[in-house]
């Protein structure tokens, strides 16, 4: 597989294809890389939103195989769910998911999240978890204004994305984990190392998630950003400013 340059790794296509292979692997390796810390942080991400009560509208935003589905109808059991994301086999796995795990309630969108059809001021929540590190800058930009169309004002957004820790040693252990220990797991459980390793290269590029914050920097959203674990992760949540 072409591995892709500086630049090339941040058109859609690229990514795309990339997701689309990950699909039949993603979920568990998720979790595995992540000493399941993965899962402790789409809790968190559920949590930065006070936003309850019935008929809230919320939709998950690159939202893969439906990773985050569980914490996110335990905390809206009764709110109207959409997905979406533009991998064609992680949403064919979703949609699988919503109708076999959640009696087909989550509405699955294969769609381009900088593109979509979602209507304007239609949700009171955005949330997504680790969809972050794949937009460049111009992207994260465009991200931002596409969280605050489709938001209600006064609707809330939370993000949670896979960091570089401040901490030198700390960082340097990190590192070495996600670029050789990931791809090694990938080797040994799914003779599949190559995307993994691609994951290291997103989060390196993507640092402490700085072109996140400036997409979400705007007149028409407050924003706060907090670190997880010592900065390995880090959430990106506030509200769109009713005028």
């Amino acid at each position: 597989m072409e591995t892709g340059t500086s630049e090339s790794i941040y058109d859609p296509q690229f990514v795309r294809g990339l997701f689309n292979r990950m699909s039949r692997s993603y979920e568990r390796m998720n979790v595995i890389m992540s000493f399941g810390f993965a899962l402790i942080w789409r809790r968190q991400l559920m949590r930065l939103i006070d936003r309850d009560g019935p008929g809230l509208a919320v939709v998950d935003l690159m939202s893969g195989m439906g990773e985050a589905w569980g914490p996110l109808r335990r905390r809206f059991p009764d709110a109207a769910v959409t997905a979406l994301d533009f991998s064609p086999d992680m949403t064919g796995h979703a949609l699988a998911k919503s109708t076999q795990r959640f009696g087909g309630a989550i509405a699955v969108l294969c769609e381009d999240v900088l593109g979509s059809t979602l209507p304007t001021a239609a949700f009171d929540v955005v949330v997504c978890a680790y969809g972050l590190k794949t937009f460049d800058a111009a992207q994260s930009l465009l991200l931002g204004s596409e969280v605050a169309r489709i938001l209600k004002p006064g609707g809330q957004f939370a993000f949670i994305e896979v960091t570089q820790p401040p901490n030198p040693v700390l960082r340097k252990l990190y590192d070495l984990y996600l670029s050789i220990v990931v791809p090694l797991a990938g080797t040994l459980l799914i003779s599949d190392p190559i995307e993994y390793r691609m994951l290291y290269r997103y989060v390196r590029a993507y640092g402490a998630g700085d072109r996140s914050a400036a997409g979400f920097t705007r007149d028409d959203l407050t924003l706060t950003r907090r670190s997880h674990f010592f900065g390995c992760a880090t959430s990106f949540s506030g509200r769109k400013i009713a005028r």
